[in-house]
């Protein structure tokens, strides 16, 4: 696949990624504005990690990161061996996951007969209990997108996350406490809707593939890389997860898993748009390109690198300078008063530091998995966790609290993404960062960094204004910003095409 057709294959899928993440953010404000603070939001925010965890990780990682080097390869070999491969795995993984989904299920149903009804953790199970079976709609969703994104079909796989946002913000016209109690239901209607299309999209792509349950042994090699890869490519949902809990559980006061997850929703706008969005069109190239060697490898990774870094550097700088006007813009509302928005803005500020080494990582991740090398990044993987779980239990003890764990994520990404770099660069691949073409990124997001921190700075919040004199701040800080960056890079940035030898 040539530069250009990457570009516009990333842009396809980043184009239904902007969809999903604006219908989140209207989301996330509506959240923000009927039930900011409330301990109820706090449970339901965690209860909603497990399906959000769920749909991050298969969805955008572990799945597709097992199946789609062996779907790919089968494919380019036997097309027919590569279908019947294909519905052996959905077949299995359906009936593995909805034992799985049932045994959630009867958890959840003893808390709630033999728990204390007042109890946090009941509360919690409550509102988890209906998005059980979102488990198995989502895999199976993950699955099929994964074939369509081989058969050169991307763009299901992208709009799917944009059913599960219109399914969410449906509850609207609930009062609060009905609108959070309701909000699990629209989870699992959005599973139902997601399966559905990506089915359809299956069957006008070249077919659903004979569904079966009898063991191959390619099938084998898939189930003993699955689980590796669950590990390696989530270890930013893992981390995330981690976070959550540990905000539940020690952090002071009402409001800190509130707090981390508007933040993290933040993050997941560029990092979906641009990092996913260029992942995962690049991986399946990097499958195939896996039979020539590290080489060819490094090749590609350095033409997905190069297009990734050009991008999130001002994303991320942006995030970083612009994060008072932007959490005052969606979130100021209702309930959502100056602490919640100051406390938001520390936890977004520390999460803008992990954006670029956290999307370049979970591509870097995606070429270990192209050569079927699992054993690699499980390990990085488990280093990366045990670092961030540290620290998580270290800084949540300061007066960064919640804060605290948004700082040991972006340090933990950051020595997990120059671990991979290095080990990538001893395999062969050659240098995947080229400095010499990123000097110019690198500066002009300086430069728009410091321009645009001086201009608000110079342009403060009024005082008794709320998100809409926000907003106007914030879209004046992005436009010139954003202009400047694009004058001064000339949106120029040289990549070779990836070769065939």
């Amino acid at each position: 696949m040539t530069p250009a057709q990457l570009a516009r294959k990333a842009l396809t899928v980043s184009g239904w990624t902007l969809a999903s993440r604006i219908l989140g953010l209207v989301r996330d404000r509506m959240w923000a504005g009927v039930a900011g603070g409330s301990p109820l939001l706090d449970a339901f925010l965690t209860a909603f990690q497990i399906p959000n965890l769920l749909r991050n990780l298969f969805g955008e990682g572990a799945l597709s990161t097992a199946f789609i080097p062996r779907y790919a390869q089968l494919k380019n070999q036997d097309p027919a061996t590569a279908e019947r491969f294909a519905g052996l795995v959905l077949g299995r993984l359906t009936l593995m996951l909805s034992l799985i989904a049932l045994a959630l299920l009867a958890a959840c149903s003893l808390l709630l007969a033999w728990g204390d009804l007042s109890s946090r953790i009941v509360t919690v199970a409550a509102l988890a209990a209906p998005m059980v079976p979102f488990l198995v709609f989502i895999c199976v969703t993950a699955l099929v997108g994964g074939m369509l994104n081989v058969r050169r079909h991307f763009w299901i796989s992208a709009a799917c996350p944009v059913l599960l946002n219109v399914c969410m913000i449906s509850t609207i016209w609930l009062s609060p406490e009905q609108e959070i109690r309701v909000a699990p239901y629209a989870v699992l209607g959005a599973g139902l809707l997601m399966t559905a299309l990506s089915f359809f999209g299956l069957a006008r792509s070249g077919g659903i593939p004979p569904l079966s349950l009898v063991s191959t042994a390619a099938y084998r090699d898939f189930r003993n890389a699955l689980g590796p890869s669950l590990l390696s490519s989530g270890v930013y949902q893992i981390n995330a997860l981690a976070d959550t809990l540990i905000a539940y559980a020690f952090a002071i006061g009402a409001g800190p898993v509130q707090f981390l997850y508007f933040g993290n929703r933040l993050l997941q706008f560029p990092l979906a748009l641009i990092g996913h969005g260029v992942t995962t069109v690049a991986f399946p190239e990097l499958a195939r390109r896996a039979s020539l060697g590290w080489g060819a490898t490094g090749e590609g990774l350095r033409v997905a690198v190069r297009l990734q870094a050009f991008w999130l550097l001002p994303s991320a700088v942006g995030l970083l300078v612009c994060a008072e006007p932007l959490v005052r813009a969606i979130y100021q509302t209702g309930g959502f008063g100056n602490e919640a928005v100051a406390r938001t803005v520390l936890v977004t500020r520390f999460l803008a530091l992990s954006l670029v080494p956290v999307s370049i990582a979970k591509l870097l991740v995606r070429a270990f998995h192209a050569h079927l090398d699992q054993r690699t990044p499980l390990l990085v993987s488990i280093g990366t966790i045990v670092l961030n779980l540290a620290l998580n239990l270290v800084l949540i003890q300061t007066p960064l609290q919640e804060a605290g764990l948004a700082l040991a994520s972006a340090f933990a990404a950051l020595v997990g993404c120059s671990i991979y770099v290095w080990l990538l660069h001893r395999r062969g691949t050659g240098s995947l960062i080229d400095w010499r073409g990123l000097l110019r990124p690198l500066a002009a997001a300086a430069i728009m960094g410091c321009v645009v921190e001086v201009l608000l700075q110079l342009w403060p919040q009024p005082p008794g204004h709320g998100s809409g004199m926000a907003l106007i701040r914030l879209a004046v800080a992005v436009v010139s910003g954003g202009g400047l960056y694009i004058g001064i890079t000339k949106l120029k940035f040289s990549i070779k095409p990836v070769s065939n030898s």
